[in-house]
């Protein structure tokens, strides 16, 4: 019998949270995770932080809340872009329900 060593990667025995820290630790290893993450920790602290003379926060609500869905929807659209095909494989057919 061949040994695969399935069982030396698992955390808690394949249970749940297994499954649960390996979609973590995926997630983490993803560009779009690591680019929101780079994105929007500067700007959520900069919409709680107060400036130190004014008391002001240093990122407005509006603005702050506009930069994280205006990047949000940028991602989504360049995924979405990236994942559509301009070309056809086959000249022959034309098939648009690829």
């Amino acid at each position: 019998m061949i040994e695969t060593g399935e069982g030396d990667l698992s955390v808690f025995n394949r249970s749940f949270w297994d499954l649960w820290i390996q979609k973590i630790f995926r997630n983490f290893a993803s560009a779009k995770y690591q680019w929101l993450f780079f994105l929007y920790v500067p700007t959520v602290y900069g919409m709680f932080h107060e400036g130190l003379t004014t008391g002001q926060p240093w990122i407005s609500a509006t603005l702050g809340l506009g930069f994280l869905g205006g990047g949000f929807v940028t991602l989504a659209l360049g995924r979405i872009i990236s994942n559509t095909r301009l070309t056809v494989s086959n000249t022959n057919e034309l098939n648009t329900e690829r």
